[in-house]
Order: structure tokens, then sequence, then C-alpha cells
């Protein structure tokens, strides 16, 4: 497993940690600012939305009546806040093995974050961007197959779905940046808070 660090508050991308990078690294084009990436990865909120409402409305159609107390969705919702940083752990703990990450709170952006300056294969970028998804895949299939009485719990596995549903939509938006340049076989590494690609064929350093 990576080495996690809990780097505590983190004031701005500057403390972002630094890397040593290839000759022949590449600069991915991405939004650097937080705040700034954050608004222009909303879109991508979009589908999990979608995905969650779906699960809801057929469960409710095939139940022929309501099947949540909506009061207990803020609850899940509260729970799913509270998980963020399971989320960042889920992040952490599926770099390589000799990878260091460092986990924090940015007040400013009002987000977790979990950073490393480790190389890691694209494919196994996605998958370690992606991963976090299950805090809201999994309440969401347990919602779907419950009781239709127990509405109260319902609600709870609604509202934390959502929550872990839509939390990972900056990471999809980085995926989604990755995926339409990145050549499959391409090494990603973060350089402070800009984020880089290459392929191995020059292990020169600068």
């Amino acid at each position: 497993m990576s080495k996690i660090i809990w780097k505590g508050i983190i004031k701005s991308e500057r403390d972002f940690p630094a890397a040593n990078l290839p000759k022949n690294a590449k600069k991915l084009d991405s939004e650097e600012d937080m705040k700034k990436m954050q608004i222009k990865a909303l879109p991508f909120m979009i589908p999990s939305f979608l995905i969650c409402f779906i699960g809801m409305f057929t469960k409710t159609f095939l139940a022929g009546e309501k099947v949540i107390n909506e009061w207990f969705i803020f609850v899940g919702v509260i729970i799913g806040f509270l998980l963020i940083i399971i989320h960042k752990l889920l992040h952490a703990i599926a770099f390589p093995k000799n990878a260091t990450v460092f986990i924090g709170i940015m007040p400013r952006s009002f987000t977790a974050v979990a950073l490393s300056s480790s190389p890691v294969k694209r494919n196994r970028f996605i998958f370690l961007s992606i991963l976090p998804m299950i805090l809201g895949v999994i309440p969401l299939v347990i919602f779907c197959f419950s009781n239709n009485n127990l509405k109260e719990l319902n609600g709870i596995l609604f509202g934390t779905s959502i929550m872990g549903m839509i939390s990972v939509y900056p990471d999809i938006y980085n995926i989604f940046n990755v995926l339409k340049v990145v050549p499959k076989n391409a090494t990603i590494q973060n350089n402070k808070n800009e984020t880089y690609y290459f392929e191995e064929n020059d292990n020169s350093k600068k």
C-alpha cells in the first residue's frame, strides 16, 4: 500500500508536492486553480444525479407508492459529507505501494485533497480517480433492493448515494481530460498543481 501522510491544512496550490519530470513530459491542458476547476467540472455532476434519480424513480414506479422518507435524505447527505475523508483514503490506497500520498483540507476551496507527485500509469490513474464512487454505488444498490416499507432507511441510503456519486465529479473531469490526449501506455505525474504525461522511452530527468 502507498505511504499516506496527513498534511492537515493546505493553504494553496503552491503547497502541493513537487516532482522531477522527464524531459519528454508534456503538460496536460487542465484547470490548475482548485476553485475554478470545481466550477468548470460542474456539468460532470449531471450523469451521477441522473443515475440516482432513475434508481429512485424506478423503485417508486415498481412499488406504486412512496418508498422514502424525504427528511431522512438529509441524514444521508450528512453521512455522505462525513465520508469525504474515506473518499480521499480510497484515492490514496490505490496508488502504487512505493508512492507517497498527502491528504489534507483546503479551506479556501472548501474541499479535501489527496496529493501525490508519484508517477502512475494512465489506466491506474483512471482507476484511482473513479474508485471513491463506490461510496455512492454501494448505498444506491442497497437502496434499489431494500424493502419498500423501510422508508427512513431508504431515505438515508438515497441521500448517501447522491453524495457518494456526485463527489467524484472533479475526478471525472480529470479523467475526461486524460482520455482526450494521454496515450494508453503513458505515465501521468503531478508537479505542484500541474499534471504531466509522458511515455517511458526517455528516462532522462530535467
